[in-house]
């Protein structure tokens, strides 16, 4: 099967819109990492607008959920065979802050607050 031929883009459309749709073609623009114009083209077609934040999350998710399950696995065996010595316990503690700092801040950009 031939590649379908990509269709030169030779036509200019200037429009007019108030500000309220400006501000929300930018924010899809954004979420989407498209150009203004790709998003005024991707509705044109009726192609799906997919959000990269949302997978860009999800990734960061992911990340924090591994390092907590981390963290989780060491304060088991930390409290079933007891800290032997304070540096330990100290570098424990250290990484737990970590973590949750981790997915505060995850959970801040989840909700829009970068």
């Amino acid at each position: 099967m031939k590649r379908a031929q990509k269709k030169r883009k030779s036509r200019i459309v200037s429009l007019r819109i108030d500000e309220d749709d400006f501000a929300r073609l930018d924010a899809l623009a954004k979420q989407t990492s498209c150009s203004r114009g790709e998003v005024l083209r991707r509705c044109l077609t009726g192609a799906q607008l997919k959000s990269t934040i949302d997978a860009q999350a999800l990734t960061e998710v992911s990340r924090v959920h591994a390092n907590l399950n981390r963290i989780g696995g060491l304060l088991k065996l930390a409290i079933r065979e007891g800290i032997s010595d304070r540096s330990t316990s100290h570098r424990l503690n250290l990484e737990l802050l970590d973590s949750v700092m981790d997915v505060r801040r995850a959970v801040n950009r989840l909700a829009g607050q970068r």
